[in-house]
């Protein structure tokens, strides 16, 4: 596992204020409290003190700054990599930017401590790139000149958003806001975000979706899909190895705290000969010189071998992983690229296509050197398609759909009855036949899924806006029509029960059961996340009238949502809620953002309530705990799952709903999860306080034994909570006929779930449990 290593000790880390992109309207970050619920923070618009004239002269100022400033980094960069050895500053900016930590505890270290991220290093490596090898410099960077690098490629990613800012977007419309807002988005999330998944998810779902072509691909290339992706997660894994024993070897050399010993042990791991040492020492008088600093200057000297932590030694990878040697190059050919090799590629397309996204190899001469493996996963469907698409681009779109059609039944049937789960039906609506990718039925619930294989282009993740409508209109808007128009179809034979449709005879179940249809969508690529607030596109005019969006996320996503929630009520009560939110509140954040918000409020945001139409809620980093842990799954390292914080009585009660299979269990399991975590405490709370006191009223006549829980207005069910012992069981069913009415009285409750339990027997969370309807 990787060791997160140490950053120089005299590094100064310069804040750089990042100027907002303008908004009009209030924006409320969400913070993580001690217990794992949210809080809100309210950040002003920087702008709204400002008049129309001085907005327009900040922003004509940022941009024709930042424009200058663009060229001048670049420039300033080049320029430096022209005097000093350029493999070894990309080593050195990686190592210390790019290395992450393991603890016992589960990753820790997950941000860059000096700022320099994944994207930074891709966009230095590019650059150098572009400089023929003939005028690259040959210097040994120092400390301080690896801050000016860490400063420069900073200051080029933040000067290329700035640079983009338009004084025009004043003068739109709404409509016009509503794409350009939208353009930027994924601009950004095309220049920063990097994983669409789990490491391990990546690497099951390319290997699951592409090595069928492996012997298309080996006749074309003379590799496979297969070799590919173990050369690329060997070089991942032999990097984090090294980085390993790099910092385990620092550490062992700090620790020995003499100073002959330190340079002995450190000469001897590099292999210096007894000359090469006297030559490395001869103008420090190492008897004056504290230990401290005698460590940090070995420790700088060390940083001068980082690329031997990246080199590609080809004989011995071909002996590790039993591949051909002849393989491996053909391998590392195709996916390198040579300094030089992009001196004529447009510089402006660096930042939202960079060439290295898709050839993350560094070759120099007949060697490869590779600081970025992690690239390959982070854009392996583009490569791969890449591979394929030149030779049978139908096949590959065709395996594509299947893949997707045929993972996501995998996933259903992990949590829910595979007997129930039904794909590719067909069904006849308005004269028209269509079909439905898949449908699961459990118990009154249908769960209707839409899967959508195409690939994002990259002019739409450059902010093209025709392919950005036309990609939203495919992913997001045809397979939540289609959907609801299944759902339609399922509700007009349910109250239509003699109408003898073809439908009926290829459903498992009887349709007369079914009273929630549930509707989602699941695409094989992630589109920057704009699938998850989709009231960035009210404004834009691309949703057709009468529109009835259902959550949508990328498939990755959707595994995770039924890995992490492992009793299937909290599925479909998760997007239940998902779809519900998601027309109350403007949030910004992933899906696992959204996941990790319910795990703490079950995305009931009632205190949310006031900022639900003016404003921007940002729920980005609501995910932590669940990152965490797979991300430390990953590494082999067993931490606590996290889990929906729901209460020990509530959890018995979902138990025994499913083991005994009530009726209605789903509904009612959906139901109980409308209480919020802090709420079920109370409830549970006071079942015990009233259980010790029937206890000793039960005789008296009219003693109080019944909890009614009315709902706030917006809901139309009722919580009725029933009590008695062996002695008046016989009332039983009086208890429960007077609850159940009182708690159907107010106008806007249509259903009411109650719950009656025998108090003298705790072997079972309740007695009997079922639903009582309005008449």
């Amino acid at each position: 596992m990787s060791k997160k290593s140490k950053a120089r000790r005299d590094a100064k880390k310069k804040k750089l204020k990042n100027k907002n992109h303008k908004v009009d309207k209030n924006f409320f970050p969400a913070q993580v409290k001690s217990d794992g619920g949210p809080v809100l923070t309210s950040i002003e618009n920087p702008l709204s003190s400002l008049t129309r004239e001085q907005r327009e002269s900040l922003i004509e100022k940022i941009s024709s700054e930042s424009k200058v400033k663009l060229r001048e980094g670049i420039d300033d960069l080049k320029e430096f990599l022209c005097e000093y050895c350029p493999l070894t500053t990309l080593s050195i900016v990686s190592t210390y930017s790019l290395t992450q930590g393991i603890s016992d505890d589960g990753v820790v270290n997950k941000e860059s401590p000096i700022g320099v991220e994944q994207f930074h290093v891709e966009l230095l490596q590019a650059l150098i790139l572009t400089i023929p090898k003939d005028t690259l410099g040959t210097k040994m960077p120092t400390n301080r000149d690896i801050e000016v690098v860490f400063e420069l490629i900073k200051e080029i990613q933040k000067n290329s958003t700035q640079s983009r800012y338009r004084t025009a977007e004043l003068d739109q419309s709404n409509e016009e806001k509503a794409i350009s807002t939208i353009q930027e988005l994924l601009r950004g999330h095309t220049q920063i975000v990097r994983n669409w998944g789990f490491n391990s998810q990546i690497k099951t779902i390319i290997t699951e979706l592409y090595t069928y072509f492996d012997v298309e691909v080996n006749n074309i290339f003379g590799f496979t899909v297969t070799d590919t992706i173990r050369v690329f997660s060997h070089l991942v894994s032999s990097g984090e190895q090294r980085l390993t024993e790099r910092y385990e070897f620092l550490s062992r050399l700090y620790r020995t705290h003499d100073k002959k010993k330190l340079i002995d042990l450190y000469i001897d791991h590099i292999g210096l000969s007894v000359n090469k040492k006297e030559e490395l020492f001869e103008d420090l008088a190492i008897d004056k010189t504290p230990f401290k600093q005698l460590f940090y200057l070995i420790f700088s000297h060390y940083d001068l071998l980082t690329p031997y932590i990246y080199h590609i030694d080809c004989e011995e990878l071909s002996q590790e992983l039993s591949i051909e040697r002849e393989t491996i190059g053909k391998i590392l050919n195709h996916f390198s690229l040579e300094s030089g090799e992009l001196a004529t590629h447009n510089q402006d397309y660096m930042f939202l296509d960079n060439p290295i996204w898709t050839k993350p190899i560094f070759q120099r001469e007949s060697e490869y050197f590779c600081t970025l493996p992690q690239a390959f996963f982070s854009f392996s469907l583009n490569s791969l398609d890449n591979l394929i698409e030149g030779y049978d681009k139908d096949k590959l779109h065709e395996r594509r759909a299947s893949y997707l059609e045929e993972k996501i039944e995998e996933i259903v049937n992990t949590r829910f009855p595979e007997s129930h789960t039904i794909s590719g039906i067909q069904w006849d609506f308005e004269g028209k036949t269509f079909e439905t990718d898949l449908i699961t039925f459990i118990d009154s619930h249908a769960l209707i899924i839409e899967a959508k294989s195409h690939n994002i282009t990259k002019p739409a993740l450059r902010g093209a806006p025709d392919r950005i409508k036309k990609h939203f209109k495919e992913i997001y808007i045809d397979p939540s029509v289609q959907s609801f128009r299944f759902a339609e179809k399922i509700k007009e034979l349910i109250e239509n029960p003699d109408t003898n449709d073809p439908l009926i005879d290829k459903l498992p179940i009887d349709i007369s059961k079914i009273n929630k249809v549930i509707r989602v969508s699941v695409s094989l690529e992630d589109f920057a996340t704009l699938q998850t607030n989709l009231k960035l596109f009210e404004d834009t005019g691309w949703l057709p009238d009468g529109y009835e969006p259902c959550p949508s996320t990328n498939l990755a996503d959707f595994e995770t949502i039924f890995d992490l929630l492992e009793h299937p009520v909290q599925i479909l009560h998760y997007l239940e809620r998902r779809s519900i939110i998601q027309k109350q509140y403007n949030l910004m954040g992933d899906e696992l953002d959204y996941l990790g918000l319910y795990l703490s409020t079950f995305l009931a945001l009632g205190n949310f309530s006031d900022y639900a139409t003016d404003h921007v809620i940002d729920i980005s980093g609501m995910s932590d705990s669940i990152d965490s842990y797979y991300q430390a799954k990953d590494a082999g390292v067993s931490i606590q799952k996290p889990k929906p914080k729901t209460s020990k009585l509530f959890i018995e009660i979902f138990n025994q709903l499913e083991k005994r299979s009530t009726p209605r269990w789903t509904e009612i399991g959906c139901i109980l999860n409308m209480y919020v975590p802090e709420d079920q405490v109370k409830l549970s709370n006071m079942i015990k306080s009233l259980s010790k006191r029937v206890h000793h009223t039960w005789q008296q006549v009219g003693h109080k034994n019944m909890i009614i829980l009315c709902p706030h207005e917006s809901s139309e069910y009722s919580l009725a909570v029933v009590l008695y012992k062996d002695a008046n069981k016989q009332l039983r069913d009086k208890f429960i006929d007077e609850a159940s009415a009182q708690a159907l009285e107010p106008d806007h409750v249509e259903q009411c779930l109650l719950i009656a339990k025998n108090i003298d027997d705790n072997e079972i969370a309740y007695h009997l449990i079922g639903l009582f309807e309005s008449r």
